[in-house]
């Protein structure tokens, strides 16, 4: 972000910011000076998540750890007024990488992969485990270049149904199909929440389809083009935001 004319570092570290002082471990230390740069008397923001940053300075930088000097606070950044998830149908894994990243930076409050008719990705319990705690650090680091305080809620894939029966029964649903016939830009605004549907690479499969009308998803199309998984997530994220949100 920036301060004035300088670009000032900011670093997510998900505790807590009270106090004067703040000890960084091993690996926050190592991400400190070797992938952002930073050395003795460096200023940054340091935030949390959790509603609090503060202006910081680096005080000391050892190997094994680290430790910041913490100020006054800072004014968090406010959430978007439009309350977005983003059901996204798995794709390959550096294809859902960028849709977290840029997902982050969009303003998208929670992220729910799923398991579609033609994901071609399936992952078990221990990969599942440390692919979200991988997307969950992609939040992390897009928050810090965008300024935005608080990351999206990133939950464990699913099946379609499953992930489909704890969504918000209140939300506005739309599932983006190039062949629907009614436009996106036929659609009301949102009275609590949207949820938007994207497909895996092969879209989604007849199967899926019934799930989601049953599901009370109204199939919108952006247009002729049929987009990849990942453009289409960054798509319909910007687009929603310009019409109902901050962008």
């Amino acid at each position: 972000m920036l301060v004035g004319s300088r670009r000032v570092t900011r670093l997510f570290v998900e505790r807590d910011l009270t106090g004067d002082t703040l000890t960084l471990d091993e690996r926050e230390a190592h991400y400190l000076g070797h992938v952002l740069r930073l050395q003795r008397g460096d200023e940054l923001i340091a935030f949390n998540g959790q509603g609090i940053e503060r202006h910081a300075s680096v005080g000391a930088m050892q190997r094994r750890g680290a430790m910041l000097e913490l100020r006054e606070q800072h004014p968090a950044m406010p959430e978007s007024l439009l309350d977005l998830t983003l059901l996204q149908a798995l794709p390959k894994a550096d294809a859902m990488d960028l849709i977290v990243q840029k997902a982050t930076e969009l303003g998208i409050r929670a992220i729910v992969p799923v398991y579609s008719e033609f994901s071609v990705v399936k992952l078990d319990a221990e990969r599942t485990e440390r692919r979200v705690e991988h997307w969950r650090r992609i939040a992390q680091g897009a928050c810090e270049q965008c300024g935005r305080h608080t990351p999206p809620r990133i939950v464990a894939p699913e099946p379609l149904a499953a992930s489909l029966d704890q969504l918000d029964a209140t939300a506005t649903k739309l599932a983006f199909d190039p062949e629907a016939a009614a436009a996106f830009a036929q659609v009301a605004t949102p009275a609590h929440g949207l949820v938007v549907a994207v497909g895996p690479e092969g879209g989604f499969g007849t199967a899926d389809w019934r799930r989601l009308d049953a599901a009370a998803f109204k199939r919108v199309s952006l247009g002729a083009r049929v987009l990849r998984a990942e453009t289409a997530a960054i798509a319909i994220g910007a687009i929603v935001q310009s019409r109902w949100g901050d962008l």
